[in-house]
């Protein structure tokens, strides 16, 4: 009954669902016994249809192959990234140098030590040495920061910590690293050797910061 009503609302087409049922008009009287499409012996049987299918030309072996790759094979080609901005520049840094992100407070002042060390940050009963991201990779853009969305960045690579603070911070995300282009000249010339390039994020260019070398300029330039 299902079908022959099916064959004389929608002649011919099988999925029957995005047209009478939940995601179409909600036409189909059927819905009055079933409640929802996921409930129809129809729905079922074109869900075993698919599973039932072949597979196109190739695709086993291709996910064979897939799968049959090593872990770092397949998962090194992307990145997770945590976004924020310094200034007028938005920048990243890989989420496995990320400790935390707190808002800001008042830092210890250290005696003696100015320049790039802005002082000294407790957070969560730890001491922590901050410092201004900023003049270590020179950006010189003003800060243009709303004080609800500036934060502390807190850094770790091993047993290395920094805090630095981000006029403001966006959120984590998945970065193709083949995707990365080379930095535009502006860019280059702030940033140095410790960008490792760009990458397009809701309009804008983002910096990846290389997080090997940024713990070593901060070793070089800071103890």
């Amino acid at each position: 009954m299902i079908a022959r009503a099916l064959d004389v609302i929608v002649p011919g087409d099988p999925q029957c669902w995005n047209l009478i049922g939940v995601r179409g008009d909600r036409s189909c009287p059927e819905l009055l016994k079933v409640t929802h499409c996921n409930n129809c012996p129809v729905f079922a049987a074109a869900g075993r249809r698919f599973l039932d299918a072949p597979s196109p030309e190739g695709y086993l072996s291709e996910w064979t192959a897939r799968l049959s790759a090593r872990d770092e094979d397949r998962e090194g080609d992307e990145s997770s990234v945590l976004v924020f901005r310094l200034g007028n520049e938005w920048l990243a840094l890989p989420v496995t140098v990320l400790v935390e992100v707190t808002r800001p407070r008042t830092l210890h002042r250290i005696p003696h030590r100015a320049g790039l060390l802005s002082g000294m940050a407790n957070i969560r009963g730890e001491l922590h040495l901050c410092m201004r991201l900023d003049l270590i990779l020179g950006v010189t853009a003003p800060p243009n920061t709303d004080p609800d969305l500036a934060r502390l960045v807190v850094i770790r690579r091993e047993t290395e910590g920094w805090v630095f603070a981000a006029d403001e911070v966006d959120q984590v995300h998945r970065v193709l690293l083949p995707d990365l282009t080379s930095a535009a000249p502006t860019l280059a010339r702030s940033h140095g050797r410790l960008t490792r390039g760009v990458f397009p994020h809701a309009n804008r260019s983002v910096g990846l910061l290389d997080d090997a070398r940024l713990f070593q300029t901060l070793r070089e330039r800071l103890r």
